[in-house]
């Protein structure tokens, strides 16, 4: 997934714009984007909404409330039965989390299709990602909330988000270990197109698959940020066919060594094209 778009869950109008958009998926919010005191009005819009538009399926998501929360259990109620790929488990901090969701899941969706992406987004979240990703069958994802993260360790960003490298690099580590997918955190300066790309770009570059994103405007750059160029697909090309038609195990390709891990970075540009 390149693009994932949020959408307060309490918006009929955004719900109905974020359907039409070329969004990779759109997450409808149960979470921080609804006051508590709407949010059982959204629930019972959302589920109106997916259950008399079930061909959105394979992009719907949900972001329900953390783990342990009254909202949780109540968000848990709402879920059954309603024609949604994932869901996004906010503050997730353990991988016991990601088992009680699944536990919920499992008693109404036996046969598994509904995946949990899981929203790290404190410190206890990032030393526990290996177990996070590594703890069902469902787990499809790991994504970074940088804003919570940042609240809870107390830190001060400045351009570049130095400090919030070893966090995403961890991240993608750890999910990347599983076969998960990793999705970078929003950018929150919705007039800095130069931003979101320079953040898409640096995200790409560190191994995410993709970005969440809060605007409409944002969903064309990051799909294109997070889809390879035709220049990185037709050296892939040539890598491939110049491996088909040798015997060697490291060959030169317009002047640069090609061995196995070059290989299988090739086949995995081929196969995101």
């Amino acid at each position: 997934m390149r693009s994932l778009l949020f959408v307060p869950g309490n918006e009929l109008k955004k719900i109905q714009k974020a359907a039409a958009i070329s969004a990779d998926a759109f997450i409808l919010d149960w979470e921080d984007s609804v006051l508590p005191s709407h949010r059982k009005a959204a629930r019972e819009l959302t589920r109106n909404f997916l259950l008399q538009n079930e061909h959105l399926q394979p992009r719907a998501l949900l972001r329900i409330n953390p783990a342990g929360s009254k909202d949780f259990e109540l968000d848990c109620q709402a879920l059954a039965d309603l024609p949604i790929t994932g869901i996004l488990l906010s503050k997730c901090q353990s991988a016991q989390e990601v088992r009680c969701l699944a536990g919920v899941l499992d008693r109404s969706d036996a046969e598994g299709r509904i995946r949990v992406h899981a929203l790290i987004e404190s410190a206890a979240g990032i030393l526990n990602a290996p177990q996070i990703s590594s703890s069902c069958a469902r787990m499809g994802s790991l994504a970074f909330g940088s804003e919570d993260y940042c609240a809870d360790l107390g830190i001060l960003r400045t351009p570049g988000d130095i400090e919030l490298l070893f966090a995403r690099s961890a991240l993608v580590t750890a999910g990347r270990a599983f076969g998960l997918e990793v999705i970078d955190s929003p950018c929150l300066d919705l007039n800095d197109q130069a931003k979101l790309q320079r953040e898409a770009q640096a995200a790409r570059n560190l191994g995410f698959s993709g970005k969440l994103a809060i605007h409409p405007s944002q969903v064309p750059v990051l799909n294109q940020c997070f889809s390879p160029t035709e220049t990185e697909i037709e050296t892939a090309k040539r890598i491939l066919a110049a491996f088909s038609s040798g015997t060697c195990g490291v060959l030169t390709v317009n002047g640069q060594m090609v061995d196995e891990a070059v290989l299988r970075r090739a086949r995995q540009i081929l196969k995101m094209s």
